[in-house]
Parts: structure tokens; sequence; C-alpha cells
């Protein structure tokens, strides 16, 4: 019997057409068949999520796992790209009489183990024991999750289109550093070392931001922010642009941020929290900061500034790095996990 290999995912509008786990999908090699969508009353369908308790848990996920479920009588290998938020009554597979098939479940999450202990409000060893094979976005993850389930667990790193995310030798960067985002962010790190920065150096920050964070950088000297939506050609150039993406962390796994910029050679500033250092080992050389490490950083960010040499080289070390995350080889090793 032939085995369907299902993905379930969602479509972020935030990660535009290059960012974002889902394309990973764009690089397999074998065939791929996405969970169908279908019209429901509202009512019944938003009953359902409710039931799950967790957050960003939509509607139309509802409808995708339970038309999953139905297909009793076929084989299935189901990846659910996003575990953390749309996995729920898939694990009924393993229970009569939806497991009449050898039906496989695997799953990856993102969030690290702070959000997931909030995230996860439902029965966790009632959900997650249904998962044959977990994929994590950084290692930090294993400890939490291992205390629900007998799966598989392998860290596989997010990837990253380096075609797109283009390192340009040739361009010429401005006077500016960039800040873009604001999940797990630490603002208060990031107010300390722009107003430290801008004690010593004449610089300027372009801060890309929802608006309800916004106001915590309206009164700082030197800032332009962006509260609107941005294109992917305008977040391509403003990382080629720029001299350097301060990125201070409370807590992280796989950062969208840190793959883009490694990949233009926009030099990070960034913390040592969560999964860091397992996407920035020590021995790139490429300097990740101890959190109270604000001094450090700060003369850190001023370098950058002055000295074109030492940003040159510090833009090549994170090319080479990111070349490693390349979609076509995280997707190589994730097909190796999931079709063993």
């Amino acid at each position: 019997m032939t085995t369907k290999f299902i993905v379930l995912t969602k479509d972020w509008v935030r990660h535009g057409l290059y960012s974002g786990y889902e394309r990973l999908m764009n690089h397999m090699s074998f065939p791929i068949i996405y969970a169908k969508k279908l019209n429901l009353p509202y009512r019944f369908v938003s009953c359902f999520a409710k039931r799950t308790q967790l957050i960003n848990y939509k509607s139309t996920t509802v409808i995708k796992e339970l038309l999953i479920l139905i297909q009793i009588f076929k084989k299935k290998k189901i990846h659910i790209l996003y575990g953390d938020m749309d996995y729920y009554y898939l694990h009924y597979l393993k229970q009569f009489p939806f497991n009449l098939r050898d039906n496989k479940l695997i799953a990856t999450f993102h969030h690290p183990p702070s959000e997931l202990e909030k995230r996860l409000q439902y029965n966790r060893s009632k959900v997650l024991s249904a998962l044959d094979k977990i994929i994590v976005m950084g290692p930090n993850q294993i400890s939490f999750l291992e205390q629900y389930t007998d799966a598989d667990f392998k860290f596989i790193p997010h990837g990253i289109n380096t075609d797109y995310f283009k390192y340009n030798v040739d361009k010429e960067r401005l006077n500016q550093i960039l800040l873009i985002g604001v999940s797990h962010r630490d603002h208060k790190r990031n107010i300390e070392i722009i107003e430290g920065v801008n004690r010593v150096i004449d610089t300027h920050f372009i801060i890309v931001i929802t608006e309800d964070f916004s106001e915590l950088y309206r009164n700082i000297k030197n800032v332009t922010i962006v509260t609107n939506n941005i294109s992917d050609a305008q977040l391509l150039k403003y990382y080629q642009e720029s001299k350097g993406l301060l990125l201070s962390l409370k807590d992280c796994t796989a950062s969208n941020s840190i793959l883009e910029a490694l990949s233009c050679g926009c030099p990070l500033i960034v913390n040592d929290v969560g999964a860091v250092t397992d996407y920035i080992p020590r021995e790139s050389g490429i300097p990740v900061f101890d959190n109270l490490d604000i001094e450090v950083t700060i003369d850190y960010v001023v370098k950058l500034l002055s000295n074109k040499d030492y940003l040159r080289n510090i833009s090549e070390l994170q090319r080479n790095l990111a070349e490693k995350y390349d979609w076509k080889h995280i997707a190589k090793t994730t097909e190796e996990f999931i079709l063993s």
C-alpha cells in the first residue's frame, strides 16, 4: 500500500515570499500533498478551535486536521510544520478507528520552552505522545518536550534562501544600524545599547516594529521608526545597506532575522540566549555577547560603524556560515529523518 505524505501548514503574511519554515517544502524531492481547506460553518469550527486551548490555532486548521482524520483507510505520513500552533486533533490518529493503518505523525516545534509552557495548555502527555518524530529548531526545546513523549527527536536547523538573501560585496553600506521584529526581543537591552552608541558616535537606527511596541523607541534620538508592513525587496535593502542588525533577545530557537542577516552579511549584534550559539558557534569567529556585556556590545557597534575592513571581515564570516543553512542542505537532512 502506498503511503501518502501530507503536509499541514499555514501561510504567514509576515514571512513574505522568501522567509519562513514553509519554504522547506519547496526543496523536497518526493511528492507532497498539502492538507486541504473546506468551508464549514464558522460556529462549528470555532467551537473545535477553542477546545484546543492553543494560541494562534485557526479555524482553517480544524478543518485540515479533521479532513486528514476521516481518511481512515489510507496509510499516511503527516508532517505538521508548526506543531506548537497547528497540531491537536491529529493525535486521534493513534486511536480506534483512525488507527486502522500504520500512520506516522511528525511535527516541528519552533518556540522556546518558556513559550511552549504558555502555549500548550492541553493534556500534553495525551497529545504529544502520539507523535512519532519531532524536529526541534533548537536543542533547548528537547528537555521540555521529552517529558511528554517518547518520539524520536532531532535538531535540524531552520534554513534560509541564500539566493535571495544575498551578500552584495560591492554595495556601500550606510551609516545605520537596523532593528527588526518583536518576538522574544529584549527592548530594554536594545535601548541601552542605542543610547550608549549615540553617546560615542554619530549614526542612525532604522527600527522596523509593530505599532504597539514603537512607543518604547520614540523618544530616542537618531531613530527612524517603521511600523507598516515592508516588502521583501525593502527588507533585503535594509539588510544590504545596514552596518549591523541589533538583536537583543530574551530567548530563542531559530530566528529568521539571524539567518537573513547572516546570509546578507549584515553583522549581527546579538546576545547569547537560547539556541543562538547553536546557529552561530563560537568557532565561527562571529561575536556573540553575554547579556550583561552592554559596554562591550557598544564598543563592537562603534567598531562596525568606523572600521570598514573589520566590517567586511565580519560580513564575509557571516555569509560563509549562512551557506551551511541553505534550504537545499536542510531539506536533505530533513528528508533523511522523516523518511527513515
